[in-house]
């Protein structure tokens, strides 16, 4: 019975990875399995690198071959970023 339910919550989880979709305009940069992060995706290359995952195809980028299985992870950048703001000390505190 344990197996059972383990098995199903694993079901789940893929469901739930399956569903996230990312967006070619979110897609910075791939990581490959060798540690080489492929950047500065333009937004042709970043919705080819998506289709050509989808599909289990293998991905043609900058005169290169990449193999589906290569791929280890999508860096994906959002539009909002933080700003870093540093406040100042008031001159007349310390008067």
């Amino acid at each position: 019975m344990k197996g059972l339910i383990a098995i199903v919550l694993c079901l789940f989880a893929l469901e739930t990875f399956a569903a996230v979709t990312v967006n070619p305009r979110e897609l910075a940069a791939i990581k490959l399995q060798s540690g080489e992060i492929i950047g500065n995706l333009s937004l042709q290359e970043s919705t080819k690198v998506l289709k050509s995952l989808d599909q289990d195809d293998n991905i043609e980028i900058r005169k290169r071959v990449i193999y589906p299985e290569e791929v280890s992870r999508l860096i994906v950048s959002k539009l909002t970023k933080a700003r870093l703001t540093e406040k100042k000390p008031n001159p007349q505190d310390y008067n």
